[in-house]
């Protein structure tokens, strides 16, 4: 797979359903990994590293709505060109409003897009 399908793939399974700008935010969280040395390298090895994005979990859902994936690979193509468009820089970490998991109080909340809260790490 490339890139592009991969950082796809988690906005179409993680925030299809959200305004661009959190579709972004969620991409970006997966290039802020991609450049982290805590995290493995690449696009693709990020996305389907085990147990980090819900959505892959049980493997690679099958894609049902062709309008959300083309919305998706747009989004994808547009902060893999400038990563500067994602709208909360240095998140490394998202949930959605409907959970509150264990780790967030590790990290430093960074902001909401949508209903998703991104953090990154303290500095």
């Amino acid at each position: 797979m490339t890139s592009l399908i991969c950082l796809a793939a988690v906005i179409y399974f993680e925030a299809r359903s959200e305004p661009l700008d959190a579709q972004a935010a969620v991409a970006g969280v997966v290039l802020e990994r991609v450049a982290s040395k805590h995290y493995p390298d690449g696009v693709c090895h990020v996305a389907l590293q085990h147990k980090q994005f819900s959505a892959f979990n049980n493997g690679i859902p099958s894609i049902g709505n062709a309008n959300a994936w083309r919305t998706s690979l747009m989004v994808a193509g547009m902060v893999l060109d400038d990563p500067g468009v994602n709208p909360i820089q240095g998140a490394t970490h998202y949930h959605t409003t409907k959970v509150r998991p264990y780790w967030a109080k590790h990290y430093k909340f960074l902001g909401q897009s949508g209903a998703h809260l991104f953090y990154g790490p303290h500095e």
